[in-house]
Formats: C-alpha cells, sequence, structure tokens
C-alpha cells in the first residue's frame, strides 16, 4: 500500500500536463452528468480546482448530492478520481486560481458573486499508465504475449489519500 504523500505525487505527475477534465456530478434522479472542465493550475496536493456559473447545473447537483468524479485522459494516462466536491466564494481564492483566458466563460471576473470555485478533496484514485503511441503499445503487448505476465503492459494502481 503506498501513502499519501506517494498517492499524491504520482497522481500529480500523471495529471500535470493535462488542462481538460471530465467531471461527473449526479442529479437528484440519480442520472449521472459529465463534462470538460478547466484544470486551475495548482500544484495538486489532493484537492482539485475548477471555476464554475453559481446557477449551473453542475453547482446545483453538487450542492445536493457532493460526490463526483474526475477524469483524465491523455496518451497512454488515464486516471480517474473519486472525491467530495465542494462549493467555494472565497474571492481571495478566486483570484489566485484566476486566469485571464476564464474571462471568455466567466465575463465579470473573480470577484463576481455569479463565479464560484468547485474544490473536489480526493478520496481514492485508480490509473493507468501505459506507453504511449503504437510502437509502445506494440511493444507491450509482445512483452505480455511472451512473459505472460498482464501487469507487463504498463503500471496501474487503486490509491487513496
Amino acid at each position: 500500500m503506498v501513502t499519501k504523500h506517494e498517492a499524491v505525487k504520482k497522481i500529480s505527475e500523471l495529471i500535470k500536463d493535462i488542462k481538460i477534465a471530465m467531471l461527473m456530478t449526479e442529479d437528484a434522479g440519480g442520472d449521472f452528468h459529465s463534462r470538460p472542465m478547466m484544470t486551475q493550475e495548482n500544484e495538486f496536493d489532493g484537492d482539485l480546482w475548477f471555476f464554475a456559473g453559481q446557477t449551473s447545473d453542475k453547482v446545483k447537483e453538487i450542492e445536493k448530492k457532493p460526490a463526483v468524479n474526475v477524469v483524465y485522459v491523455h496518451g497512454g494516462k488515464y486516471i480517474s478520481i473519486a472525491g467530495k466536491a465542494d462549493i467555494v466564494t472565497d474571492v481571495k481564492k478566486k483570484k489566485e486560481l484566476w486566469n485571464e483566458t476564464l474571462r471568455v466563460w466567466f465575463e465579470t471576473g473573480p470577484e463576481s458573486p455569479e463565479v464560484v470555485l468547485i474544490r473536489v478533496d480526493s478520496k481514492t484514485a485508480q490509473y493507468w499508465d501505459t506507453p504511449d503511441g503504437v510502437i509502445g503499445y506494440v511493444a507491450d503487448m509482445v512483452k505480455v504475449l511472451l512473459t505472460g505476465d498482464k501487469d507487463g503492459a504498463g503500471e496501474s494502481a487503486k490509491v487513496k489519500f
């Protein structure tokens, strides 16, 4: 079993260059909804941060059912993070994480009460880190065929924070 520090370090390494994640929430009727969200530039410490509109469906869903899942995919990296989300209205934190490109979606800026943060407190994560590209994939498949070791096709683990 890996330590919390090791889990945070590994997930941080895997997601650091992936800008867009899929955030999944659950509505009052039990249906799941996923949408692309831009992860804010912040060193991953177990928390993920996203900007959202105060009146958006995702914010309403989180307020009623805070359990969420966040998925990152890029090349041969697949990361699924389960956690509890909450809505943060702290202007200081919004200014800290603000990036001017966000003004495309949030014209009123970080000071506006219409702009909120979604903070995801990560509880568990599962990842698969496989070689990127056709050559890496083929090399791993040959390795599995020769050795019979199915775990030889990249690295995967389930971690707790």
